[in-house]
């Protein structure tokens, strides 16, 4: 990964957290299934670490919305919104989703991640400009919220035995 400016204010984004910026920063996160979606336009940037695809509520009064991709990108199309900026202004990006863990014969919960990110972003008008997604391995991330620049290294593949006995991957 190539090192982007490290002048900047810095934060780590933890998972079932946004974030939205208007100022220069950098934001770093680590994902496996869980999936990133970063936003940009007319100087304002966000990034969301979702866990699940779907919330069982109405996303309204949900203590952990962002913890849910439909939640968390409805959020952040708010707080876009809420600064005057339209959805054809938007740029998206989509992050993650590895297929960490097998859910039975359905889809993984990265793929449902992916899925419902890129239904909520084309429902609401929002282009996708680039994506790195699905595979067995995790991503580490850093957004440039200012530029909307994502800066991306995968992860090494660990199995859950290797990963319990200490074993090099």
């Amino acid at each position: 990964m190539n090192a982007p400016p490290s002048s900047l204010p810095s934060f780590f984004l933890k998972p079932g957290e946004l974030f939205v910026a208007e100022r220069p920063c950098l934001v770093s996160t680590l994902l496996g299934s869980c999936v990133a979606v970063t936003m940009c336009g007319c100087g304002v940037g966000a990034i969301c670490h979702a866990l699940l695809p779907a919330c069982r509520g109405d996303g309204t009064d949900c203590p952990e919305r962002f913890r849910h991709v439909e939640c968390a990108v409805a959020g952040m199309i708010e707080a876009f919104g809420r600064r005057g900026v339209p959805a054809g202004e938007i740029e998206a990006k989509i992050f993650g989703g590895a297929e960490m863990f097998r859910a039975g014969r359905g889809e993984s919960v990265g793929r449902q991640n992916i899925d419902r990110a890129g239904e909520m972003l084309a429902a609401a008008g929002i282009r996708v400009a680039a994506a790195d997604v699905g595979g067995a391995r995790g991503r580490k991330i850093l957004f440039c919220p200012h530029t909307g620049e994502v800066y991306l290294r995968r992860l090494n593949g660990m199995t859950h035995r290797q990963a319990w006995n200490g074993a090099a991957p």
